[in-house]
């Protein structure tokens, strides 16, 4: 066990010999006196010399001591840590400073708790032990690439650190750094990993795990409670996701409650608010506690084309950054639309419709691309169309399919998840087959009068796909359905429609050329296949970047000056960009807020990131295993975390002893007799 100094002023040392100079130097000479006989005095002074030398000495020793022991608590003497390589130590700082740090927990906020424990660690190390400090909001960022004796550099950078309104990425490969910076050290220096977090359970749990049985790790947790009872915004969805000028639109907000350390049943009241533009509306609900709900509000979009951004807010609480969320829909005047089929003949009078609709820009395709659109219709998809189809609506899109009416390969497996096919009809007697709108309160068939709806359902249709497409229908809402044409006949939808992913399925089994069908040649055929389109649009819950660990970016639109492009945050403060050819980004990971790009005057596109919702559950863990988990509440708990025993205490109790020892002996003073004079 080796003994390291904190303070290098060893000149404090020339302190020790001065009682001994003292000694030495300062030697006093007795006053003269004149007596008759001075044989007794002679005879005194001897005796008082030969007992009072020991006595002498024993105050120099003692007053030496002393001297040294004073000199040694201002030289702040530790038991164990020596140099590199000769038993010193390293300390691997890994401190969570993710958006759940910032909550009140108890008198403290997590993250001032967590701060005070890690200035803690690393000012109980010597100023030669190695240290090194990894972050974990967003990606995890290390101070140094390993361990560096640069305990002051720590410590200035702790007083800069603060939590972030982001969650963290790569915990587990984080830890497993620090692990292997730890791992590698120089031969005789002890390390350590020091996780101090609030150990929340969505975000830490799986990391932690993985570093379980690792003995160089020990945790510290700053939370306070297991559970703090927190009520967030957690989503905000619009359907339809890109609505028109004055369009009619759905906005969901999506509340969630958790609750704290103390389980309570029953409904806590809130008050939602919506700003869309000049517009607030409000609306009271009741949120059970531990549920979620959503509450619905009807908005009109604005009647001009552009970014619109929706604000939604509930009261806050003592973690208020969860309560205010933000969504940016695109209000566009035409939306688009892709029309694939082999053969431009095989889409007929629904192609027609298509490319007369005001609202659509249609593109016909032999073959499905890369262009991602509002809109698909596909004639004959085959099955391996199939995770083409998946992936679109999975980003958002309504695709309408036209089957193979001969044999269709593709809606078994989209419908049901099975791979077979499913038969056509031809009506070759000299009938055709009616439909009924059986959902006529649904809203794509609002603008029309009944008696159109019925003039347009006795148009005559000769082919179809047989009744094996009614069992592979299950969760699908049928639109439209063909007649009974017996009792005991099973009913064959001829318009289905099936939310997929955050897209919507349409599948139109009635077919779209003149030779099979009559429906195309009434002037109602546009607007049905217009408002079906229309009314089956997708959600806006789509990817949004994520606070603390992705950069806004944009590609630059051909004739914007580089010079003139900027990105402004909600409250108008510029933010640094950096380009990288035709595409500029942000220089920092984006925090929650709303940006615009601009151009000189000209609005380029507005984004909104908000605050990680994995956040917002507070529910914190303790790890199993041989990590040693200790719920530490106050700094000195994390003293002994450095390995080391401070000696400057025991050497000023020492001094304490040593002054009052010297004390007692300078009181008591020498006593002689007759006896002791007298031969």
């Amino acid at each position: 066990m080796t003994i390291s100094f904190d303070n290098p002023n060893w000149w404090l040392l020339c302190v020790v010999p001065i009682p001994i100079l003292v000694h030495l130097v300062a030697r006093t000479r007795p006053a003269e006196r004149l007596f008759s006989s001075i044989a007794l005095l002679r005879e005194l002074v001897r005796l008082q010399s030969s007992r009072t030398r020991p006595k002498d000495w024993l105050l120099l020793l003692l007053r030496t001591l002393l001297c040294g022991c004073l000199a040694g608590v201002f030289l702040l003497p530790n038991l164990g840590g020596g140099a590199d390589g000769e038993g010193g130590r390293a300390l691997v700082l890994v401190l969570d400073n993710t958006a759940s740090m910032g909550a009140a927990d108890g008198q403290q906020v997590r993250m001032n708790r967590a701060l005070s424990m890690a200035q803690a660690a690393v000012q109980n190390l010597a100023p030669h032990d190695l240290v090194n400090l990894v972050t974990l909001a967003g990606y995890p960022r290390f101070v140094f690439e390993r361990p560096e004796s640069a305990r002051p550099l720590i410590v200035r950078e702790l007083a800069r650190t603060a939590s972030q309104p982001a969650a963290a990425a790569d915990v587990s490969a984080a830890l497993q750094a620090a692990c292997s910076q730890v791992d590698n050290l120089p031969d005789g220096v002890n390390g350590l990993v020091l996780l101090i977090s609030d150990f929340q359970s969505d975000t830490m749990k799986e990391a932690v795990a993985a570093i379980e049985n690792k003995a160089s790790i020990r945790c510290v947790n700053v939370a306070q409670t297991t559970a703090v009872e927190n009520t967030a915004l957690t989503a905000m969805t619009l359907t339809p996701a890109r609505p028109l000028p004055g369009q009619k639109v759905t906005l969901t907000v999506t509340l969630q409650h958790w609750q704290g350390a103390v389980a309570r049943e029953g409904a806590q009241p809130l008050s939602v608010s919506v700003n869309a533009g000049n517009l607030r509306l409000s609306q009271p609900c009741e949120l059970d506690r531990g549920k979620q709900k959503k509450v619905q509000f009807e908005l009109t979009a604005p009647s001009t084309p552009g970014d619109w951004v929706l604000t939604a807010q509930t009261e806050p609480d003592a973690y208020p950054e969860d309560n205010t969320r933000n969504l940016v829909v695109p209000v566009a005047d035409k939306l688009d639309c892709l029309a694939i089929a082999t053969d431009r003949v095989q889409l007929g009078f629904m192609l027609r419709a298509l490319e007369n609709t005001p609202f659509l820009r249609t593109l016909y395709l032999p073959s499905m691309p890369e262009t991602a659109a509002d809109f698909v219709v596909w004639h004959s998809p085959t099955l391996a169309d199939v995770p083409s189809i998946r992936a679109r609506q999975a980003a958002g899109e309504t695709v309408l399919i036209v089957p193979d009416f001969e044999k269709d390969t593709a809606l078994l497996p989209l419908l049901s998840g099975k791979d077979g096919c499913i038969a056509g009809e031809l009506r070759n007697d000299g009938g055709n087959w009616k439909v009924d709108f059986v959902a006529t309160d649904d809203p794509s068939f609002s603008l029309f009068e009944r008696a159109a709806l019925e003039n347009l359902g006795n148009a005559g249709i000769y082919r179809r796909l047989g009744a094996d497409l009614s069992s592979a229908a299950a969760g699908a809402e049928v639109l439209i359905q063909y007649r009974k044409e017996s009792a005991d006949s099973v009913p064959v939808p001829a318009l289905l429609r099936k939310p997929m992913g955050r897209g919507e399925l349409l599948i139109w089994n009635m077919p779209v050329t003149a030779r099979d069908s009559r429906q195309g040649f009434s002037p109602l055929y546009l607007p049905l296949v217009a408002e079906q389109l229309l009314q089956a649009r997708g959600t806006s819950d789509e990817a949004e970047p994520v606070a603390g660990q992705d950069y806004l970016q944009i590609t630059i639109p051909s004739g914007v000056d580089v010079a003139e492009l900027r990105l402004l945050a909600a409250d108008g403060t510029e933010c640094p960009l950096v380009f990288q050819g035709v595409v500029a980004r942000s220089e920092q990971p984006a925090v929650p807020g709303v940006y615009r790009w601009v151009a000189g005057d000209t609005e380029l596109q507005t984004v909104a990131v908000n605050f990680p919702r994995e956040e917002s559950d507070l529910r914190s863990f303790s790890p199993n295993g041989s990590v040693y988990v200790q719920n530490a509440h106050s700094e000195t708990q994390i003293s002994s975390f450095g390995g080391r025993v401070a000696l400057w205490p025991f050497l000023l109790a020492a001094a304490f002893i040593f002054f009052v020892v010297e004390s007692l002996i300078c009181r008591k003073p020498a006593e002689h007799t007759k006896s002791d004079l007298l031969p």
